[in-house]
């Protein structure tokens, strides 16, 4: 089991890091600035995840690795939040605010749990547990509601043939990682509050939360790079624009 479960950890952090370095070679060609702030999310994340299973490859207790490790991912964040605002509210100063102020929350959350001795950020007794806990969910939460406000609009205009049927698709899917990646930070909630009273981290819990990123990923790798049956399937599936009235 535990074997099965570090293989699985190894090949999601594989994941995050070939998918962020495909949207790194597209932010080139395309020189979008949002493809380069996900790129940059992904690859925290594979670098971050690879630094949690090192102590586990090494068979020993590396403290500064686990330290790396929270600090990279967290600092992978920041770009997600700066991609939401650049995307869906790039003229709003209430847009700034969510972002520096989420940064803030994490940050402190990461910092001074280290600080009281929590390494890995485990004390779900902790006040800085939950300010990183909210940093590290809220920016799910904030692109799945920015996406589906997107997605609602976007096919009112599908309707009047104001726009092609793709676009109402690409804000769902992004709606739809956000939607994983934010429930799969709510999962972590029963598995820490387990590893409290027992302290022996659930391994299932490794499986659920992995499961939930994965389908995450494939959400946004057909938002960026959709095959040509599902590009066909998404048009053939989409209503008939409406034609006004004489």
């Amino acid at each position: 089991m535990e074997g099965n479960v570090y293989i699985f950890n190894l090949v999601t952090a594989l994941a995050y890091l070939i998918v962020g370095a495909r949207l790194f070679a597209l932010s080139r060609n395309t020189r979008g600035r949002p493809e380069y702030l996900l790129a940059l999310n992904y690859a925290c994340t594979g670098v971050s995840y690879v630094l949690y299973e090192l102590p586990d490859f090494l068979g020993r207790e590396l403290i500064w690795v686990l330290i790396a490790a929270r600090f990279i991912y967290s600092a992978g964040l920041v770009p997600l939040l700066l991609f939401t605002r650049d995307v869906f509210r790039a003229e709003s100063r209430w847009a700034n605010a969510i972002v520096q102020t989420t940064a803030v929350t994490l940050f402190s959350g990461v910092f001074f749990s280290m600080l009281n001795g929590d390494v890995e950020g485990l004390n779900v007794s902790s006040v800085w547990f939950w300010c990183d806990w909210i940093g590290y969910t809220a920016p799910y939460v904030w692109i799945t509601a920015e996406a589906l406000l997107a997605y609602s609009a976007a096919r009112k205009r599908v309707t009047l043939g104001f726009c092609e049927p793709e676009v109402p698709n690409r804000y769902l899917l992004w709606a739809l990682f956000g939607f994983f990646a934010a429930i799969a930070g709510i999962s972590l909630i029963p598995l820490y509050v387990e590893y409290a009273a027992t302290e022996a981290w659930p391994r299932w819990g490794d499986y659920a939360s992995g499961g939930l990123e994965a389908a995450g990923t494939l959400m946004l790798w057909f938002a960026f790079f959709p095959p040509a049956w599902y590009r066909r399937w998404v048009n053939r599936a989409a209503p008939a624009p409406s034609k006004p009235a004489r």
